[in-house]
């Protein structure tokens, strides 16, 4: 822990009881939490740990995203928390776990900023004004067990060349938020949403889905296609009118939103 700024070991110092507390009544064991100073992924311990796992950091050195993507937390200005559940549909728990981190977060930000963070297809939080991502979420499923791995961008940082990211302090418009404060409300809100009817996370989903309405371009197995972004039903297909004014549907398992333009809404 040499490595670990004084101030990270002393804010991450209540972290274990007041997160310990949080998973009381919920799918995740209050003896399965683990707070760790530092580490390359909390992915990889809640795995070692299993079923119950709830897991977070004050420093994360080499967290992932989507894709083989690097989700980088190494100025402790972010939330990484792995859950491990029982493995259902991978795509299930992908969203409805978007829907747990946007009701955390919007819950954290003025009643008026609420509805400016939306969703987007298939695992980020994100500026429905600008497009900038404030969290992603990661699945990672294997021998019967689904590790939930959220990354969230809390406090202002500098931002690598090529990301477009914004914080929740940023849009909360104040300075004293707490990781903490965000992170013990993950696991009660995550168990509530993983109850969730397929149908139900399918149609919240959906509802906070940013980009529909938005020119987008997406990309499906081998084609891509431009036009405007006319519906989302996550776990189906998704359908886009093109230039020709052709409505073409895509599936979800092989079609990615490649990019999309919020002021086009």
């Amino acid at each position: 822990m040499s490595d670990v700024a004084p101030e990270i070991l002393a804010e991450i110092a209540d972290w274990p009881d007041r997160l310990e507390a949080s998973c009381l009544g919920t799918k995740f064991d209050e003896g399965l939490v683990r707070v760790l100073a530092s580490c390359d992924s909390t992915q990889d311990v809640a795995r070692m740990i299993g079923i119950g796992a709830a897991v977070t950091t004050g420093r994360q050195t080499a967290g992932r995203g989507r894709l083989g993507r690097v989700w980088i937390d190494d100025e402790g200005a972010g939330i990484a928390l792995s859950l491990a559940v029982p493995m259902q549909d991978p795509a299930t728990i992908s969203l409805a776990s978007g829907i747990a981190v946007l009701e955390a977060i919007r819950a954290m930000v003025p009643p008026s900023i609420g509805p400016t963070i939306g969703l987007k297809f298939p695992n980020d939080v994100v500026e429905a004004t600008s497009g900038a991502k404030i969290a992603g979420i990661l699945v990672e499923a294997s021998e019967g067990v689904a590790v939930i791995g959220i990354g969230i961008n809390l406090h202002r940082r500098s931002w690598p060349p090529g990301i477009h990211a914004r914080s929740v302090e940023e849009l909360a418009s104040k300075s004293t938020l707490r990781r903490i404060d965000l992170l013990e409300s993950l696991p009660p809100r995550l168990s509530r949403a993983l109850d969730l009817s397929p149908s139900e996370v399918a149609h919240r989903f959906s509802k906070a889905h940013a980009p529909t309405g938005c020119r987008v371009e997406v990309e499906s197995g081998d084609h891509r296609i431009t036009g405007r972004l006319e519906s989302l039903s996550p776990l189906q297909h998704l359908e886009v009118i093109d230039s020709d004014d052709v409505r073409c549907r895509m599936p979800v398992e092989s079609t990615r939103i490649v990019s999309w333009d919020p002021s086009s809404r």
